[in-house]
Formats: C-alpha cells, sequence, structure tokens
C-alpha cells in the first residue's frame, strides 16, 4: 500500500527529481529571558529566489525525526503548528512568541494555509521528540506560504529548548523551471545557531554580533540611516504565482525592503487601463522582509502590476485564472 505521503503528493503535489544544493540553517532567537532556555527558528535555504518549498515529509524511506536532549517548550495556548499563535494573544500573553512549532513560511496564524497528513504530534506537544515515519506537513503549491524569504530562506519551525535541538527532515518544492525537485535527510542542530542580521561593515545597517547575513543589509554607513531605501532600478521581483489560482497572490522583491518611512504603491490595472486595485504598503505590512501579499477577487483574464517607491518604478502582467 502506497504511503500516505505518496497518496497527498500525488493530489497536489509533484513528484521530483533528488536536489543537493537545499541546506538548512539555524537562527538563534533572542527570547529575553521570558522563558526558559534558547528559541531557535530552523530555515530551509533554497538555490535561488525563484525557488519554492512546499512540503516537510517523511516517505516510508527517509524518516524525520526532530529531537532535544531536554524538552521542547510548549505554551499552554499554542499547539503544533504556527496555526495557533494567534497575534492577539501573543499581546496579552507575550510568552506565547516562544513557543515550539512548524510551519512552512508562517509565523502565525494570520493568512496561514498550513496541512497536516499522517503526523501525529501528541509526543511534542508533551515536551518530546517529533518522529514521522509516513507523513507531511505541507502547504499547496501556489501558496504564498512557498515562496522563500529574503536569502532565499523558507522558515520550516520554532523550537525553545533548554538542551540541544537536532533534527533531520526531507524537503519538497519547485525549482525556478516550475519542476518538482526533493531533498533527503537534512539535518541541523542548535549548537551550529547564527545570530541573523546585516555583516556588511559598509552598510548602514551593520551588526556587528551577526554570524549570518539575513539579506537585509541596505544603504551606506554615513552615520544617518534615515530614510534610506534600498529599493531602486537595480531591484528584481517577480510575482507568485502566476499564474495565479488563488484568492492572493505575492509580490516578492530580490532583497529585504527598508522602505524609509515611504509607503509603496502597487496598483493592478485591467487590460483598458482601469485601476481595479490600488493600496498603499507600509513597512509593517511587508511579509517576512521581501514580500507583499496581495488579495483579490478578479476575474480570470490579464492584467498588469505596477509598484513605485521613491526610486523605483515597474510593471510586470499577470494571468489571474480561475
Amino acid at each position: 500500500m502506497k504511503n500516505l505521503f505518496t497518496l497527498a503528493a500525488a493530489s497536489f503535489l509533484a513528484f521530483g527529481a533528488s536536489a543537493s544544493n537545499v541546506e538548512l540553517v539555524v537562527e538563534a532567537v533572542d527570547n529575553g529571558g521570558q522563558v526558559e532556555g534558547n528559541t531557535y527558528r530552523v530555515y530551509a535555504v533554497l538555490p535561488s529566489a525563484e525557488h519554492s518549498l512546499h512540503a516537510v515529509f517523511a516517505d516510508g524511506e527517509h524518516v524525520l525525526n526532530v529531537a532535544t536532549t531536554t524538552n521542547f517548550y510548549q505554551h499552554q495556548y499554542g499547539s503544533f503548528s504556527s496555526l495557533d499563535v494567534n497575534e492577539q494573544i501573543v499581546g496579552l500573553e507575550g510568552t506565547l512568541a516562544y513557543d515550539s512549532w512548524v510551519t512552512i513560511g508562517a509565523t502565525n496564524s494570520t493568512n496561514n494555509n498550513l496541512w497536516t497528513v499522517g503526523v501525529d504530534y501528541n509526543n511534542f506537544l508533551n515536551g518530546s521528540e517529533l518522529t514521522v515515519t509516513d507523513g507531511a506537513w505541507f502547504v499547496v503549491p501556489t501558496d504564498v506560504q512557498a515562496v522563500a524569504e529574503a536569502g532565499n530562506r523558507v522558515l520550516l519551525m520554532q523550537l525553545t529548548t533548554d538542551g540541544t535541538a537536532t533534527g533531520i527532515l526531507n524537503l519538497q518544492g519547485w525549482d525556478a523551471e516550475g519542476a518538482a525537485w526533493r531533498a533527503y535527510d537534512l539535518t541541523f542542530s542548535s549548537t551550529n545557531a547564527q545570530v541573523f542580521g546585516c555583516t556588511d561593515a559598509n552598510a548602514a545597517n551593520f551588526n556587528a554580533d551577526a554570524t549570518y547575513n539575513d539579506g537585509s543589509c541596505f544603504g551606506q554607513n554615513n552615520g544617518d540611516s534615515h530614510g534610506l531605501s534600498n529599493i531602486d532600478n537595480t531591484t528584481e521581483w517577480n510575482i507568485f504565482p502566476n499564474p495565479v489560482f488563488e484568492s492572493t497572490f505575492s509580490v516578492k522583491f530580490d532583497r529585504e525592503l527598508n522602505l524609509g518611512g515611504e509607503n509603496i504603491i502597487l496598483e493592478v490595472t485591467d487590460m483598458s487601463g482601469k485601476a481595479v486595485i490600488s493600496q498603499e504598503i507600509a513597512q509593517e505590512n511587508v511579509v517576512g522582509g521581501n514580500r507583499i501579499v496581495v488579495k483579490h477577487d478578479l476575474a480570470a483574464g490579464n492584467y498588469t502590476v505596477s509598484v513605485k517607491h521613491a526610486n523605483f518604478n515597474d510593471a510586470q502582467n499577470i494571468v489571474v485564472a480561475k
């Protein structure tokens, strides 16, 4: 009998070739001592900004395991995934922000379309290891959660523990041409955790404590970073997915956005030139440092998406398919 992940993949995920150029990186998160132990985030680093990630899985031949030498911190108002991290509750109960959970791309319940098949999270919720021999957590390939952040990273989990966290994961996604890939038996350890930040000493936001360049560098270190923007005529961007099948699409830039207090103007026009979507994007609306999620109820057809900022003005075409 086929395993559960194979059956799920046959429905909405493509089978793919093995990929050897995907790796895992662990971020050390400052939890301010609000909870006991240290907090870590585990990311997949993809080969390019055009790659995406859809599933973390075990398929019978390749086991998935996440463990710690002690116990994982599990908050009473949280659960096994980022679907249960409610930002309103975090505002009242700050320690929920450091709960242990799995995910693909999303840090809380907002616009989070994560699914699970064949995974028993009971031991994990009790603070013990998570072991999967046949199952996955995933998003559909066209979901904006599958798109990488700045630095080509996709968040996979957050773990809080006073011990050493380790894991072995299997991943699946699409490459720049839309062909499926799989990466097997990728490992991580919290002993290799990095401090994320800008490591370029010439950048305005240089962080002397950072050990891992997270793609956030911008501007020149002239002693005054006020109003600086790293969006200019060298900025590359794309729209995912395109064609658009769902009620959202993502506008993704090749670098972390620092808007300098000036909003991005995003406009969608139909083939007659009529504006059907027009909105301003503030810094707090940017997801993952480099992405804008656009909700829409557009009819099927062709449209133009234009993005404007102080030193940037560009447009791309999209197709809405329903």
